[in-house]
């Protein structure tokens, strides 16, 4: 009997008649059970497999598996407790590749156009979820309990609105909003994967340049070849946290990498890096070139693109005041958008010093709409001289 013989067989019973019903909340229920426990196995696979390959490592099987555990909870947005501090960072890639697995396995079971298979389908990760918790337990370190909600619901409720649409009242009330954010919704959700994509790049150029400094922390952590090769891949999910504090550089609010070591247009300031290579690749300590704030055009170049993409949703001869209230709304999306990134992808790896690193969310949100919207409104008035001519 084929796998998918027996889960037909368990979500189907007879009737009075010796006829077979599906139970299509079974169904759903066991689809999500499915698209989380794939997830949850590869993570505890590759965490194994990388504490097996550690010529130090002293861990047991079951600190190991909790410690998997763990991790498929905070690539999902958790925080894991560790003594008096939090580990509070989710890479954002492996984030989104859970995402994605939730949208392939909400896309491959079949679903009912109602709320209760929907339900059901979210229910039946959310059950494998807790058994991803209980796991954790094995470990010295424990989840941190009002983090769950995120990898447990908001990860596969995000794969299935990615897979299955906006149910019909939600579209609905979206019809309702504003016209101005409707039209910029799309260009600066475009906008923030573009400021993405150019804080990584920066990192990318950072790393690079000091390419020597970060081989040598790599060397010094001893991981093994296989350990290493995880290692670099966990760095290279964590590239868009980077990234984002690549892009509050040059934003102006800085970032930093300990208690009180902040490292900004004017300077970088020293303090206990954590034992993470990449971050070899940030600016030495001391004052920093004046040429460095010249990167504040980046997130005004990033806000006239963001401009040029929202007035492609506005008749030719609209108002002023009608383009540049769609070109607005495109910034914020794109600022709230960054800023809340950056709020899931977190900012600690433990207590003392490490308790508070990366970039500040609120600050990064206000920079970004100001910057951006200063670009943003630059190519609304050359659109409105143009026309005038």
């Amino acid at each position: 009997m084929t796998v998918m013989e027996l889960i037909r067989s368990a979500t189907t019973t007879p009737d009075d008649e010796g006829e077979q019903v599906h139970r299509p909340e079974l169904v759903a229920a066991l689809g999500g059970a499915a698209t989380a426990l794939a997830g949850l196995v590869l993570v505890l696979g590759l965490v194994l497999l990388g504490a097996l390959a550690v010529p130090r490592a002293t861990a047991s099987t079951g600190e190991g598996v909790g410690a998997g555990a763990l991790t498929w909870l905070l690539l999902g947005g958790g925080r894991v407790a560790v003594g008096s501090g939090l580990v509070a960072l989710t890479p954002l890639l492996g984030l989104l590749a859970l995402v994605a697995l939730a949208r392939f396995g909400a896309a491959r079971t079949p679903l009912a156009d109602d709320l209760r298979s929907a339900g059901s389908w979210v229910g039946g990760y959310a059950l494998v979820g807790g058994l991803a918790v209980l796991l954790g337990l094995l470990s010295p370190a424990s989840p941190a309990p009002l983090s769950l909600p995120l990898p447990l619901l908001v990860v596969p409720v995000l794969g299935l609105l990615w897979a299955r649409g906006l149910p019909e009242r939600a579209a609905d009330r979206w019809e309702q909003a504003p016209l101005a954010v409707r039209r910029g919704l799309a260009p600066g959700l475009r906008g923030a994967a573009g400021g993405l994509a150019m804080g990584t790049l920066l990192l990318v150029v950072a790393v690079l340049v000091h390419l020597g400094r970060v081989g040598q922390v790599h060397g010094e952590l001893g991981a093994g070849v296989f350990g290493g090769t995880v290692l670099v891949l966990l760095q290279l999910a964590a590239a868009s946290n980077l990234g984002l504090w690549a892009l509050s550089l040059a934003a102006g609010p800085g970032f930093s990498t300990s208690d009180g070591a902040l490292t900004t247009w004017a300077s970088a300031e020293s303090g206990v890096l954590p034992m993470i290579p990449v971050l070899a690749a940030q600016p030495q300590p001391g004052d920093l070139p004046w040429i460095t704030h010249l990167l504040v055009l980046l997130p005004v170049a990033l806000g006239a693109w963001v401009a040029r993409a929202a007035l492609r949703e506005v008749p030719r001869l609209a108002a002023v005041r009608t383009k540049a209230a769609a070109a607005l709304a495109g910034v914020l999306v794109a600022a709230v958008a960054l800023a809340l990134l950056d709020a899931v992808g977190g900012g600690s790896l433990g207590g003392a010093r490490l308790s508070d690193i990366g970039a500040p969310a609120g600050a990064l949100a206000l920079a970004l709409a100001v910057e951006m919207g200063v670009g943003a409104l630059l190519v609304v008035a050359r659109d409105w001289w143009v026309l005038r001519r």
